[in-house]
């Protein structure tokens, strides 16, 4: 686990980001300079996420290469999907008829003439 950073460094590391996208006043420019002179862990966080977001920027994009694999995965999850949705069916269903078998049933009203309440 990484150190607990003090509220200056907190915002010196989000003005390093910011000033990547030349998103800082002069005033916060001034101000992340001053601290980054003086704080060598701040100083490394700068270089190292700026040499990261340069990487980032220069890198050309290339389009992903499509495979079976993924079409394979792609069957197996919906194989996966559907076994899923027929065990909760099954379940559901299994639910029902016993919520069913544990309420009391009475004799149909044509039968009610009696008087009589039978339970099932």
């Amino acid at each position: 686990m990484g150190a607990v950073l003090s509220a200056e460094c907190e915002r010196a590391r989000a003005w390093v980001s910011l000033e990547l996208d030349s998103e800082l006043s002069e005033v916060e420019e001034a101000l992340l300079r001053a601290h980054v002179g003086r704080c060598a862990a701040c100083a490394a966080f700068a270089r190292d996420v700026d040499g990261l977001t340069q990487e980032i920027r220069t890198t050309c994009l290339q389009r992903p290469v499509a495979s079976r694999v993924s079409h394979r995965r792609r069957a197996a999850t919906r194989g996966l999907q559907l076994g899923t949705a027929a065990a909760v069916v099954a379940i559901a269903a299994g639910f029902g008829s016993l919520a069913g078998s544990l309420t009391p049933h009475s004799v149909p009203p044509s039968h009610a003439g009696s008087g009589r309440t039978v339970a099932l």
